[in-house]
């Protein structure tokens, strides 16, 4: 303060200097942190990409029929002889007993 009670001018420009920079580091820094998520998130989206591709490839690989004919194989699975259907006229399951007195 000088001898009127007013602070000196230098000073507060000073000051405020300071503090402008000091707010401008931390903006600089803040955007550097981010960039560095942002890098980090598209490698590991890139990778998922790949492992999607990977895990794609796997699946029809395991859908094909010649894998779905190994695994029977494996399993000591055959084929039917005789193919049944069942009537789907009452798709409630009844005992034989509870089907007479329904009738």
């Amino acid at each position: 303060m000088n001898a009127s009670g007013f602070v000196n001018p230098v000073v507060v420009v000073v000051v405020f200097a300071v503090f402008a920079a000091l707010l401008y580091i931390y903006s600089i820094n803040q955007s550097a942190v981010k960039g560095l998520q942002i890098r980090k998130i598209e490698k590991e989206i890139s990778q998922m990409k790949k492992e999607n591709e990977s895990l794609k490839i796997k699946e029809a690989e395991l859908k094909s029929l010649y894998k779905i004919e190994q695994f029977s194989k494996d399993l000591n699975m055959s084929e039917a002889a005789e193919v049944t259907f069942l009537d789907e006229s009452n798709p409630l399951a009844l005992h034989s007993a509870a089907k007479e007195k329904i009738r």
